[in-house]
């Protein structure tokens, strides 16, 4: 393999304890790159069927991101994902679980490229809030608090 998992790093505890800012430290474009790279020497990609409960098309993303198509991979993400806003931070990664590579060496760095994704989506204004065109002025109870009742909501 070209390159290895390289880990995120994160922000000490004195930082931390004074202000609410991102906790991870968030990797180069380059490394980002290389990371997603590492996707493209997957055989069968299980990390976005039987990993991912939201069906993220996981390789077809850090391919995006390998190429340096993050418009489309911000695109890709959505089409799929809600809240990639929200996942990219809280998700427990299941996909990571699930990915071909972590039988022999270190996973993708799935999730902390979906929150790099999102991350670039918003300084770009690629992401903007999407109001209703009109309110119905009905009232719904949504079950449950995961991707698809807050999406519901």
């Amino acid at each position: 393999m070209l390159h290895k998992r390289q880990e995120v790093g994160h922000r000490s505890v004195e930082q931390r304890i004074r202000d609410f800012h991102e906790f991870d430290l968030p990797l180069t474009p380059d490394d980002l790159i290389r990371q997603a790279r590492r996707c493209m020497d997957c055989g069968i990609p299980f990390c976005h069927g039987a990993g991912c409960p939201l069906g993220n098309r996981i390789p077809e993303f850090n391919e995006l991101v390998y190429r340096g198509q993050w418009k489309a991979a911000c695109d890709n993400l959505h089409s799929t994902n809600n809240f990639p806003e929200i996942t990219g931070r809280i998700c427990p990664a299941p996909c990571e679980t699930a990915c071909t590579l972590g039988v022999n060496d270190q996973p993708v760095l799935i999730r902390h490229i979906e929150f790099q994704i999102v991350e670039r989506g918003f300084s770009e204004g690629w992401i903007v809030p999407q109001l209703p065109r009109h309110k119905t002025r009905k009232r719904v109870a949504v079950v449950g608090s995961g991707p698809a009742g807050l999406a519901a909501a």
